[in-house]
């Protein structure tokens, strides 16, 4: 099993980490008006050499978490609204942290690469101490969709998402062919994916305990990542443009983001009330 997945994540590291872009966090100012969102006040909250990426706001709104490249290797930051400051969790010697998340419980959930190849995910409490989470897949991408389960983009032969217990490791496959943006929807038990088995792609959504899932909206061509919105809408970024659907119709541009010397959005993020975003960019 260790020697498989070490050959599982040799092919994820070439494909991901080798050619990792040089990526900055910006927060905007969100507002949502009569006719649509605005968006204002692009700050570089990161201006870090490297891969500053997969940023997530702290439940409470006020902080933000994301992987920042630190003495070439990337830890798990934090940065602080209110102060302007930014806190490095984890001093992980042996390897590195992506796509930090904030766990049900006010810990961080953290895909670690290990320097020997072992990619497993972890849980941290915010001194950086940390447990092994699921100890035999080989996950990429995750979600919460309640207390005890994720959501997660599992790599193999072939790549599937699978629904799995924390507490038990028990593990299901419910789809295969997908895209690395896993979400809770809000107000609702489902969670959203995108399905990438036809063309155009399609951001769906699944109960967790049925397997049923239906269409939502079609992705932007080329696009696959997004966020909800508390109101039910979805964000997503295209080059450097960001558009918003409102859970009908077509997608809306909200604002295009060159002036700001982004050219390639990928992650998005919204704030727990809604009124900030922030996005990774190169």
């Amino acid at each position: 099993m260790i020697k498989h997945s070490l050959i599982l994540v040799t092919i994820l590291l070439s494909l991901n980490l080798c050619a990792q872009p040089n990526t900055e966090i910006y927060l905007l100012d969100l507002e949502q008006t009569v006719s649509g969102l605005n968006l204002n006040n692009a700050l570089n909250i990161s201006s870090n050499p490297g891969y500053d990426n997969q940023p997530a706001f702290w439940p409470d709104g006020q902080s933000i978490i994301y992987s920042r490249t630190v003495n070439g290797q990337t830890e798990i930051a934090r940065y602080f609204l209110n102060d302007a400051k930014t806190e490095i969790i984890t001093n992980t010697l042996q390897g590195s942290e992506y796509s930090p998340t904030p766990t049900p419980d006010r810990r961080i959930s953290s895909i670690r690469l290990d320097t020997t190849g072992l990619q497993l995910l972890y849980s941290y409490n915010l001194k950086g101490q940390s447990k092994v989470l699921v100890d035999d897949l080989v996950i990429g991408y995750h979600a919460w969709i309640n207390k005890s389960d994720i959501v997660s983009f599992v790599l193999g032969d072939t790549s599937t998402m699978q629904i799995i217990n924390t507490k038990t490791n028990e593990a299901r496959v419910v789809a295969t062919n997908i895209g690395r943006s896993l979400h809770k929807i809000p107000g609702s038990n489902r969670f959203s994916y995108v399905d990438k088995s036809s063309k155009p792609w399609h951001i769906k959504s699944m109960d967790p305990v049925t397997e049923e899932s239906r269409i939502l909206v079609n992705t932007l061509e080329g696009s696959e990542d997004y966020c909800w919105m508390p109101n039910g809408f979805i964000i997503m970024g295209s080059g450097s443009k960001l558009f918003f659907w409102k859970g009908k119709g077509d997608w809306i541009e909200i604002a295009n983001l060159v002036s700001e010397g982004i050219s390639n959005i990928t992650r998005v993020s919204v704030s727990p009330d809604g009124t900030k975003l922030v996005v990774a960019a190169e």
